[in-house]
């Protein structure tokens, strides 16, 4: 059910961004054998920033569990730890996560064109 890509989409605001309020897109593409591809455009008042990652990932429905890095509250050690979010199938191409520290505006499939 989650094979592919998809993107989440925040649109820019109307009017002009207070600051630290931020728009932009991001895209996951479940791989095989647990692989995630992210890439992340976010844009703010000061311009535009990308970046790509890799990460893993646990499904096991309805539970989608993110690899993640925890930092101590002295910001000294760093721990990976899962993240657990619950997976809503609105429709076969539109889902949103639940009950977790992401966002829970929908992400819908990216069509099957090629990209350009």
């Amino acid at each position: 059910m989650l094979a592919g890509c998809w993107e989440q989409t925040s649109h820019a605001p109307l009017v002009k961004p207070s600051s630290g309020e931020e728009w932009g897109a991001r895209s996951w593409c479940f791989a095989q054998r647990g692989r995630l591809i992210t890439r992340t455009l976010a844009c703010g008042s000061g311009g535009c920033d990308g970046w790509d990652n890799e990460r893993r990932y646990r499904w096991r429905p309805p539970h989608l569990s993110l690899s993640d890095v925890a930092i101590s509250a002295d910001g000294e050690r760093q721990t990976r730890v899962w993240r657990r979010c619950r997976v809503v199938f609105l429709t076969a191409d539109w889902m949103q996560l639940q009950d977790c520290a992401q966002s829970t505006d929908p992400w819908v499939r990216e069509s099957l064109r090629p990209r350009r």
